[in-house]
């Protein structure tokens, strides 16, 4: 099981992508929608968000990956052998992605496995989302010996 945790309202701009990787993946992921705080400043965002994650992944007991910039990245090959190996060892795989005001990453540090990026570009985090799934996707089918380029 792979799991994707995200803080967001809506994913009104990608909903119709989303939802088709997640009917293609059908029950292999599970994506997480944490509601965004509404503080008004950013230090309190960031303190109340990072607390929503932290609880979150005290409780959880999958290998942990958080997405960033300037971090390792892999190519497809690379990223089937991670799920694979990671998928031995334990129940679930969850990417963390960041969102608009990032989070306290000192306080959560101790729970990630392994610090991930997409590319040395930014993406907006539901863009990153639908980056994941489509990764994820084309994974289950080279593992299912379906043809799909990589």
């Amino acid at each position: 099981m792979i799991k994707i945790i995200t803080i967001c309202d809506s994913y009104k701009h990608f909903w119709e992508a989303i939802k088709e990787y997640e009917k293609r993946l059908w029950k292999k992921v599970e994506i997480i929608k944490l509601k965004p705080s509404r503080k008004d400043s950013t230090e309190e965002i960031i303190r109340e968000e990072t607390g929503f994650v932290k609880n979150y992944l005290e409780k959880d007991n999958s290998y942990k990956i958080v997405l960033s910039i300037n971090w390792k990245t892999f190519s497809t090959t690379s990223f089937l052998e991670l799920i694979e190996k990671k998928e031995q060892t334990f129940p679930s795989i969850l990417f963390i992605i960041w969102w608009p005001f990032w989070l306290n990453y000192k306080e959560l540090k101790s729970h990630i496995d392994l610090e991930f990026s997409l590319s040395q570009m930014t993406f907006p985090h539901i863009e990153a989302l639908l980056i994941i799934l489509e990764q994820l996707y084309r994974v289950d089918t080279i593992r299912q010996g379906k043809s799909y380029h990589y």
